[in-house]
């Protein structure tokens, strides 16, 4: 084991030769190692291809991170298994899911990143109640210490380590509707014209798995739409965006030109033997392409074109783990026990049979006996198990740069791993219509924002099962402070759209979309505020409130820096407890963008009033938000000329309003606007700066501003600045 000194808080642990996963940003060649024998902090254990490091824990210490992951937000009590899972039923006993994000913050203590690709379990005072306990299923990996007590600074730190995060367009910030499946030309109009129709806002429509011809990735189905780039067209100008998914397995069948080009130059995996591995998945019998060669990510990158011609930049890269159905020689197997029941009588046997049927998935013997050949070596996928989908998502992203440059663009992917969040994102994978699931939306939340997947959401209204619409109007209620807002429903289950229920239901949505529209300048700008800082747009109180209750607290978040969300989350409530921390707050039950009911609370505990049309929104003392309240259909339809600030202001607030184009990444070459707006209490009232920075080649359109500020009684003074 050696060591070496990166910053004055963090302090690179080597062990053996570790696998270069590209998690990092940093130049590791020179760097200048000694020798050493103990960690700081953890006891260290070494077996043969396996190392154990423990950590004793007190009473209170609270252990937050791991990203993607179920459970608690303070992840003490439970075992986590970092291994790229496919599990489309997320309960509570459940170990993995898609990603491995294995950043941990011990709160006011220090904090850790262990980057290594193969299996990681985190025993998390489950075993025993006083400690952690980590296996690594290796002895080849980098772990890195941030010997902070600051958990602001633990996250910057493994940040500045592992990259800024992504930045989407603007666009991305509208509201997003999906289903599987929206499998036609004709039914994508439908929903759109719908939307534009009923006056709902909505910027983007995702194409699911059946817009392929058979299922193949890289085809359009003629059948279904016949002439792709007059629809793409005529969306674009009712200002849709199309989000087509795009699955790693490449179907084998002759005459396909994605599976012979990938066969003639030898981009799939191998097995042992140096045949190519087959897998079954949606398409049938299929190849996966080997990511992690540079080659092979060219290749794949490049095949993007098919839609970006047509001026499409949303995807969503899934089944990336890569999910795999069972290979020919299980099902076969299987197919033979059953077959041998056939006339017996069975009992028992039955549950052997359903059992072994649902085991046919994802099974880790499949991962074992397929390989891939990196510029580093040949190694199995079991060894680099969570780099799939990041590699995967990396070619995609190396295709952007050349075939759309300077270009922002949308790009989920489900599975991942550190440091993908620097170039794309993912979503929170297959939940359930369930209200335990809008608990564990809120918590992920959270905890992928301290791992640096600031743009990030979970499946509005629920993935699998049938919602009832109190349920999708809460959850679109959270999904208003949520960066990625995406409704999203499975095959055979009850559609979610805005009007799928009934009128009164309906209004409800539009309403709260509209919320959703009228917040983006504070979102927008929020967000480009918590990249420049690298803290968490959304961030758990206890990152600003030092009080015992605030750390306590799961189901309350910021939002930004001025707005705490307090969503609603139990059936058939018309209110919920609240914790207000240190700060006065003003409430705004949020019945319409433009509308207000507000009430000003003293810090403490509180049972708050919001029915079902209502959003609970709390303001921060001292601190001000945007909105842009003329009705739009879409983030791009129209510049923001009047631009309204609220504000709870009992001595001063600042905020800074930020405005680019939205689409390039011109800021990062000056090609911004900011407006620093700041609101001072005076004896009779309050005065207003405004000041403008702005470059040669970007001026804002804000005209004007309007004011509505309250004071510590709940009185509001409105004014309106003419810029």
């Amino acid at each position: 084991m050696k060591k070496t000194k990166l910053s004055f808080i963090t302090t690179l642990y080597r062990f053996g030769i570790p696998f270069e996963t590209d998690a990092t940003v940093f130049n590791k060649k020179d760097l200048a190692f000694e020798d050493c024998e103990k960690i700081v902090y953890f006891t260290l254990n070494k077996k043969e291809n396996k190392t154990i490091l423990s950590l004793k824990l007190n009473t209170k210490d609270r252990v937050y991170g791991l990203g993607e992951t179920l459970g608690p937000l303070n992840k003490r009590g439970k075992v986590y298994r970092l291994y790229a899972t496919d599990d489309p039923v997320h309960t509570p006993e459940k170990d993995s899911l898609y990603g491995s994000h294995p950043f941990i913050i011990i709160s006011n203590k220090f904090g850790f990143f262990i980057d290594y690709p193969g299996e990681i379990i985190f025993d998390i005072c489950y075993t025993k109640f006083d400690e952690m306990k980590i296996e690594i299923n290796s002895n080849n990996f980098d772990l890195y210490i941030f010997d902070t007590k600051n958990d602001i600074e633990i996250i910057q730190e493994y940040l500045k380590l592992t990259g800024k995060p992504y930045i989407p367009p603007k666009w991305a910030f509208g509201y997003q509707q999906c289903r599987w499946s929206y499998p036609d030309a004709k039914t994508i109009q439908e929903i759109a014209y719908t939307f534009r129709g009923k006056n709902i806002p909505c910027d983007a429509i995702y194409m699911d798995i059946d817009y392929m011809e058979n299922y193949k990735v890289f085809t359009v189905d003629s059948n279904k739409f016949p002439n792709f780039p007059e629809f793409v067209s005529n969306m674009k100008k009712l200002g849709f965006n199309l989000v087509p998914i795009i699955d790693p397995g490449v179907k084998i069948e002759d005459g396909y030109d994605v599976y012979e080009e990938g066969v003639k130059n030898g981009y799939f995996c191998k097995d042992k033997n140096n045949e190519y591995f087959v897998a079954t998945v949606w398409p049938g019998y299929t190849h996966f392409p080997d990511f992690l060669n540079p080659e092979v990510r060219e290749w794949w990158g490049e095949k993007y074109k098919l839609f970006t011609d047509l001026g499409i930049t949303g995807f969503w890269n899934d089944m990336n783990e890569p999910s795999i159905f069972f290979v020919p020689k299980t099902l076969k197997e299987y197919l033979k026990k059953v077959d041998e029941l056939k006339e017996k009588e069975v009992g028992l046997e039955f549950f052997m049979i359903k059992d072994e049927a649902i085991n046919l998935s994802n099974r880790r013997e499949y991962y074992k006996s397929f390989y891939h050949n990196t510029p580093q070596g040949i190694y199995s996928n079991d060894e680099l198990h969570n780099l799939y989908g990041y590699y995967m998502t990396k070619a995609t992203v190396e295709g952007f740069e050349k075939i759309i440059p300077n270009k922002r663009y949308l790009l989920l992917s489900r599975s991942s791993y550190a440091g993908h969040h620097r170039i794309a994102t993912i979503w929170m994978g297959d939940n359930m219509s369930w209200w335990e699931h809008m608990l564990v939306n809120i918590r992920m939340l959270q905890s992928l924002n301290l791992s640096g997947f600031f743009y990030t959401g979970a499946d509005i209204g629920g993935f699998g099962a049938n919602s009832s619409p109190e349920l999708v109007v809460r959850w679109m209620q959270l999904g208003v402070f949520s960066p990625l807002y995406r409704n999203h429903s499975a095959l055979g289950t009850r559609h979610q759209e805005p009007w799928a229920f009934d009128e009164y239901i309906e209004d409800i949505l539009r309403n709260t979309i509209k919320l959703r529209y009228a917040l983006i300048p504070y979102l927008y700008s929020e967000f480009f505020r918590s990249i420049d800082n690298l803290t968490p747009f959304i961030s758990p109180l206890f990152l600003y409130f030092d009080d015992e209750i605030s750390k306590d607290i799961e189901d309350q978040f910021m939002v930004g820096a001025s707005i705490m969300a307090t969503p609603i989350i139990q059936p058939n409530a018309n209110g919920r407890f609240v914790h207000l921390p240190e700060n006065k707050w003003l409430y705004w039950k949020a019945s319409k963008h433009n509308s207000r009911n507000i009430k000003v609370y003293n810090p403490g505990e509180y049972y708050i009033e919001a029915n079902i049309d209502e959003v609970p929104i709390f303001i921060r003392e001292n601190s001000l938000i945007a909105l842009n309240e003329e009705e739009i259909n879409y983030v791009n339809e129209k510049q923001i000329t009047d631009l309204t600030v609220i504000g709870f202001v009992t001595d001063s607030a600042e905020f800074i309003y930020f405005e680019d184009d939205g689409e390039t990444y011109d800021f990062n070459n000056g090609r911004f606007a900011k407006i620093k707006i700041q609101v001072n209490k005076i004896d009779n009232g309050y005065n207003y700066e405004i000041e403008k920075d702005e470059s040669e080649d970007f001026e804002s359109s804000v005209k004007r501003i309007k004011f509505e500020i309250y004071d510590e009684n709940g009185q509001k003074y409105t004014e309106i600045v003419e810029l």
